[in-house]
């Protein structure tokens, strides 16, 4: 490989809602792995932390082994579920080894070619390079994300109506910024809710460093991860002071391997946020909304993806 200095990829900085701009391009945020891919005839592929990646992903390697130019790209790493959406849980097994699983590699970004780096560029020129000197070469497992163009508001109501995970907005005239997080790119997400029930935390000097969920499956409540983010310290002051006064024997049907756990009744029930599922069908990115004394435990009910 011709390429001695790998790129650290740009990040985007999180927004509360979409919003309508002439100034932006807006693009489905994929759940999956960020990927830079070297192309110079052979092909790496490398993680945001610079983990190689190429031996896990070999179709997506192969397909950009046809590109006839060198040039570095950044995309995402996708895989699809039985339910054709994007499946991280599916994308983590195939990453260790699993067979059978389909992957894409979804290109966004065109950052080197033929002998110059296109960082100072803005966002459209860079895109524009990509659809006249890559693009055309792209196969069923390489594809460009498509963009959407002032109406960042419907687009993203659409892509909530798919289940997706949400958007990202990027200023046109954006230029490319290496390890930098940038309120130039805004990441925009469709969060789920679900009802859970607090079952324990974790416990730290002063007060606690994540709660402990559970919801019921089947009449059993089943262990389902914990949440360790989107508290006001107000709510962790006034729930350490309630969940002092409850310990208990764990309630759970299985009592799963939770280090420094301390047990509570399950009697409060807590709204979450979360992506997905994971394979292990445990609520990933949950975060706190709040308590609901006035929802009943029986409706706090695991939804398990189909295709995990």
């Amino acid at each position: 490989m011709l390429f001695h200095k790998l790129i650290e990829p740009m990040l985007a900085v999180d927004h509360p809602q979409p919003f309508d701009s002439n100034d932006y391009l807006y693009e489905v945020k994929w759940d999956g792995y960020r990927c830079m891919a070297y192309c110079d005839g052979d092909v790496k592929l490398f993680s945001r932390n610079q983990k190689e990646l190429t031996h896990r992903f070999p179709e997506i390697a192969d397909a950009l082994r046809q590109l006839p130019v060198r040039c570095v790209l950044d995309g995402e790493l996708i895989a699809f579920g039985a339910d054709q959406l994007p499946s991280f849980s599916l994308l983590q097994s195939k990453s260790r080894g699993a067979k059978g699983i389909t992957s894409s590699y979804v290109v966004f970004d065109l950052l080197y070619l033929d002998g110059r780096y296109l960082f100072e560029l803005p966002l459209v020129e860079r895109r524009s390079a990509l659809a006249s000197s890559v693009e055309g070469f792209f196969t069923a497992q390489v594809v460009t994300s498509r963009v959407i163009a002032k109406e960042g508001i419907k687009f993203f109501q659409a892509v909530s109506e798919l289940n997706l995970e949400g958007i990202i907005a990027k200023r046109k005239d954006s230029v490319y910024l290496p390890g930098k997080r940038s309120r130039a790119w805004l990441k925009i997400k469709h969060r789920l809710e679900t009802y859970a029930i607090v079952v324990g935390y974790i416990p730290e000097p002063h007060g606690f460093k994540s709660l402990i969920l559970a919801q019921y499956d089947q009449g059993r409540l089943v262990y389902v991860g914990n949440v360790g983010t989107g508290f006001s310290q107000r709510d962790k002051a006034v729930l350490m002071t309630g969940l002092t006064k409850i310990h208990a024997p764990c309630p759970l049907a299985n009592k799963p391997e939770v280090a420094q756990a301390v047990w509570v009744k399950p009697v409060l029930v807590a709204q979450i946020t979360y992506l997905e599922y994971t394979a292990d069908n445990k609520l990933r990115q949950a975060s706190f909304v709040g308590l609901c004394p006035n929802r009943r435990r029986e409706e706090c009910t695991v939804q398990w993806r189909s295709d995990l």
